[in-house]
């Protein structure tokens, strides 16, 4: 029984989901982007992966829905590849999530992402690469820190 209410609340939550995913829309259009409803079940099949590769849980899609937004609104989001991209960034995002153990919030994070993805011209090899670095800064500083305390 429980397993059956989970479902159903994760069915429920995934339409709703999919519903505010498609409300982006009205402002994408303004850049030229739209997501279709095969692009947004497209977009929830990756989220599901990047969570479980990633160990982490969703409840709601406020970080994603502020990942699209700055991702329509740079002028090196493409339409050709608008999907794709959502998705690499969202797995960047919950990469660097974890690497920072979450002492950083949501919006710091998609702030820096957002700066980054517009610094390196929407290049997610680049953007990667930085994170890397941020991160592996990020954590030394912290050890160094605690060293010092």
């Amino acid at each position: 029984m429980e397993n059956n209410i989970l479902k159903f609340t994760m069915n429920e939550l995934q339409d709703f989901s999919s519903e505010k995913l498609m409300n982006l829309n009205e402002e994408s259009i303004n850049y030229g982007l739209i997501l279709t409803e095969d692009d947004v079940r497209q977009i929830a099949k990756n989220t599901k992966e990047t969570l479980k590769k990633t160990g982490r849980i969703e409840t709601s899609t406020d970080s994603l829905e502020k990942i699209i937004s700055f991702l329509y609104s740079s002028p090196y989001t493409q339409k050709d590849d608008y999907v794709e991209v959502i998705s690499d960034m969202e797995e960047i995002f919950y990469y660097f999530k974890n690497q920072v153990s979450d002492l950083l919030s949501d919006d710091e994070i998609i702030e820096i992402l957002k700066k980054t993805y517009d610094d390196k011209s929407g290049e997610i090899i680049q953007i990667q690469g930085f994170v890397e670095e941020y991160t592996k800064e990020f954590k030394f500083e912290r050890e160094f820190d605690l060293w010092n305390y």
